[in-house]
């Protein structure tokens, strides 16, 4: 029993290295002044109106992602869940791939897709169409499904092809319409893997950087983006970056502990 305790002692120490350890470093230089502990910095963090600003726009650009993830997510789960296995397979190793993909990468992609100057762009504006606009804040809603949508699916698919074709087939053989079976029968039972991927995705999202910063710079005000204008640019100030980092992890762990209580709820 010891044997296997000392087991545990290399993760421990990975953990105290590269989580506890930043963690508290982060906490320190938040608080810390010449003077003593402080809370001034989460002060003007939480009464500031650009912080303000940033902290609500990243708030609702992470619920409306993982709307738009879950939706899509689902759907496509369920249809390659249905598919044979060869094709099936294949599907899957495609939806990682987006995953994989650096956020600068995709986002020069959309750029030269859907750009000012882009192929789809060039494209409506031969036809006589008004331009897609990919830098404003539904651009950047557009860019991150790419990511979000194959790894909900992905997150997804152990559950439904456990229980989601057997379930179909029982609830239409019970009279159910196709609406109802997917309502009343479907979802229900896909719940806690549902908000399982709302949790991995909902975080991702609250702390969007890469892409965000790639297409619109400092034009769309997000948490992400303020901290790393305290850090890189003439505004430098760390300590405050440190609070505000400390008040996005902050926000971040409510989001996913409200979503953990949800789920909870759905397993009984």
């Amino acid at each position: 029993m010891r044997g296997e305790r000392l087991l545990l002692l290399p993760g421990l120490v990975f953990l105290g290295l590269f989580f506890a350890y930043p963690l508290w470093a982060i906490l320190e230089r938040s608080l810390a002044s010449p003077e003593g502990l402080t809370l001034a910095r989460y002060a003007k963090a939480l009464t500031a109106p650009a912080y303000l600003e940033a902290w609500r726009n990243s708030l609702l650009f992470a619920t409306a992602s993982t709307l738009l993830a879950a939706f899509g997510g689902v759907f496509v789960a369920y249809w390659t869940s249905g598919l044979p296995l060869r094709l099936k397979r294949f599907l899957l190793s495609l939806y990682a791939i987006p995953v994989s993909l650096s956020g600068l990468v995709v986002a020069f992609g959309f750029i030269v897709l859907l750009g000012r100057n882009g192929v789809v762009n060039q494209l409506l504006l031969a036809l006589g169409l008004p331009r897609f606009d990919l830098y404003t804040w539904t651009g950047l809603l557009l860019v991150f499904p790419f990511y979000n949508v194959p790894l909900f699916a992905l997150a997804l698919m152990p559950l439904l092809e456990s229980l989601g074709k057997e379930l179909m087939e029982a609830a239409r053989a019970s009279g159910a319409t196709p609406f109802q079976a997917w309502v009343r029968v479907l979802l229900p039972n896909l719940m806690p893997g549902i908000l399982a991927g709302s949790a991995i995705v909902f975080a991702g999202m609250m702390g969007a950087f890469g892409t965000a910063l790639a297409l619109t710079g400092f034009a769309k005000n997000l948490l992400s983006l303020q901290i790393y204008s305290l850090v890189a640019e003439s505004t430098f100030d760390l300590p405050q970056a440190a609070a505000l980092a400390v008040v996005l992890m902050a926000s971040t762990g409510v989001g996913l502990y409200l979503m953990a209580l949800w789920e909870r709820r759905w397993r009984r």
